[in-house]
């Protein structure tokens, strides 16, 4: 394990604002500005078209952009594939230009087989299946619309001639990558291949460590410098006595639209108190996770951040 500290993120509830009938983004704002003053790295944000109403992310991370001046931006994750790429590349290069370089971009694939999600890609006239390569092209296309003038482009689902994006991204190389996977072989091999980052949400830190292990080898196959990928963690979490946790799990028995055991079965959710919330986090670290991206399972966000905090800082974890 690396001797440097991990880095930590906060998810904003784009999508609480729509399940609350809140018309107020006051509390999108005081969050960020707040997480950004107790030190931490990274603002996120989800995104859906219509399977999970929120609030747009691009959006959203413009305007927090603005409000913040040293936190990284970030998705997790984006449904790239539901847009046009081209148009999405000058977008994200836009935001990156207007929040002076602070811009990483999750991409997610939905999960496959529901219906609702599978619905957002019907509705723009995609066929689901075809997502997971749509996103490589996609990357791509990005990356050498990001890095070159006058580009000609021909794949499988676009093609286009002598096109020129302005302005380019602060980040030299271009918008950072994160491409999702859990625990699926070609999935850990796209983000061998392809990626910048790696965010999942993997629910056993010793899986999380193989799956990493199996991104390095991968990278190496690829001619990549493994140590080139840098590994995150989306992490829920429902924190503190028995009645936050009772909340939390509430929270996301709604958010999910069935029980808490069945959204706990499918993915990362930590519930106890502090301590023990961090000590899970802090297995992630030790199996090689750098950043961790936490997800607040409350309907407090701002008394819960100011908790987490705390309770960070008393393992030396923030700041």
């Amino acid at each position: 394990m690396s001797d440097a500290k991990p880095k930590f993120g906060v998810l904003l509830p784009t999508r609480e604002a729509i399940m609350t009938g809140r018309s107020d983004a006051s509390l999108i704002f005081q969050i960020a500005e707040r997480a950004e003053a107790l030190g931490f790295h990274s603002i996120w944000v989800g995104d859906s078209l219509t399977a999970r109403p929120r609030i747009d992310a691009l959006t959203t991370l413009a305007a927090v952009g603005a409000r913040t001046t040293r936190v990284r931006l970030g998705t997790a994750i984006f449904l790239a594939a539901l847009r046009q790429p081209v148009v999405l590349a000058y977008q994200l290069a836009s935001l990156d230009w207007m929040t002076g370089g602070r811009l990483d971009l999750g991409i997610g694939y939905g999960r496959p087989k529901e219906p609702a999600a599978e619905h957002e890609f019907h509705i723009l006239g995609l066929d689901p299946t075809a997502r997971m390569k749509m996103s490589e092209e996609w990357v791509e296309i990005m990356r050498r619309l990001w890095r070159e003038n006058d580009v000609i482009y021909q794949g499988k689902f676009t093609h286009f001639e002598h096109v020129t994006i302005e302005p380019k991204p602060i980040q030299p190389n271009g918008v950072p990558i994160w491409l999702a996977s859990n625990n699926v072989e070609p999935g850990l091999k796209r983000v061998g291949r392809l990626a910048d980052a790696w965010i999942n949400n993997i629910k056993s830190p010793e899986l999380f460590g193989e799956c990493w292990r199996k991104i390095q080898s991968y990278a190496a196959d690829a001619g990549r410098e493994s140590q080139s990928i840098h590994p995150g963690i989306y992490f829920t979490l429902a924190a503190g006595g028995k009645e936050a946790v009772v909340e939390g799990q509430q929270f996301l028995a709604d958010y999910y639209g069935r029980s808490y055991e069945a959204v706990a079965n499918s993915m990362l959710c930590v519930t106890g108190s502090w301590a023990e919330v961090v000590d899970w986090i802090e297995k992630y670290v030790e199996q090689g996770a750098r950043t961790v991206v936490l997800r607040f399972a409350a309907s407090d966000q701002l008394r819960t951040l100011e908790a987490c905090a705390e309770a960070l800082s008393r393992r030396g974890l923030l700041n």
